[in-house]
């Protein structure tokens, strides 16, 4: 009934979601600059960009279904609870298909790429962690990341469910206040108050809601914190795993 979550198809979800016509049309704006300031007779007056460009894709070049933005990267390590980092905080030993790619792309651009990103859970950039899923990207010229290779398996599909709470300081809120509201709402009458006469609703439940609220808010406060656990809207790029 539910099938595994495969990342890649997630990022395309997500940029086919949130692109407009307008993003579009920007894109193809800074194309347009990044072609014209390597153009010869603009070379020596943007000299470190040209530099700069033998070490990054140029998006007119590659296949540009593959072409994320850092947006929509950071969107689905929020959803996902993932980290996108330098490549050299990655432990394990990189496939060797993932290295046949890069060869390949640098044999056939005539370049050498560089500032490469994964993008993978916090346990890949702090353990060897073979079976976690892991997709490699490369830098363009116009600050986009294109996909080299994805490994590993896939992520269960209620992953992006379970770990909601922790997205932001929001969501954990509505996920207390949720989950306190069906414990109030389950508790019959005798264990809220001594007054047999109290209608189930009453005043003493939403008493009962509130004190529940601040308890739970309290152990939840304390749980972070003790756990050194973060949100994930502030650390998908935190290098400290």
């Amino acid at each position: 009934m539910f099938s595994d979550v495969n990342i890649t198809n997630e990022l395309l979800r997500t940029r086919t979601k949130k692109r407009s016509q307008e993003d579009v049309l920007l894109d193809e704006v800074k194309t347009i600059l990044s072609s014209d300031l390597l153009k010869e007779n603009k070379i020596l007056g943007n000299l470190k960009f040209y530099n700069k460009s033998f070490e990054l894709l140029d998006e007119t070049e590659i296949d540009p279904s593959f072409v994320f933005s850092l947006e929509e990267i950071k969107k689905i390590c929020i959803l996902y609870r993932l980290r996108f980092l330098d490549s050299q905080y990655y432990k394990d030993e990189f496939p060797y298909e993932a290295v046949l790619k890069i060869k390949d792309l640098n044999t056939g651009f005539k370049k050498d790429l560089k500032g490469f990103k994964i993008l993978a859970q916090a346990e890949a950039f702090s353990k060897k962690e073979k079976d976690k899923p892991c997709l490699l990207f490369a830098p363009t010229i116009n600050g986009n990341f294109y996909l080299i290779h994805s490994w590993g398996k896939e992520y269960k599909w209620y992953r992006k469910y379970a770990l909601f709470p922790m997205r932001t300081f929001e969501t954990l809120i509505l996920t207390i206040a949720i989950f306190v509201l069906i414990v109030d709402l389950s508790l019959p009458i005798r264990l809220i108050t001594l007054d047999r006469s109290a209608p189930y609703w009453c005043g003493y439940r939403i008493a009962t809601y509130f004190h529940l609220f601040i308890f739970c808010c309290g152990f939840t406060a304390y749980a972070t914190f003790a756990f050194n656990k973060n949100f994930s809207k502030s650390n998908w790029n935190d290098t400290r795993v």
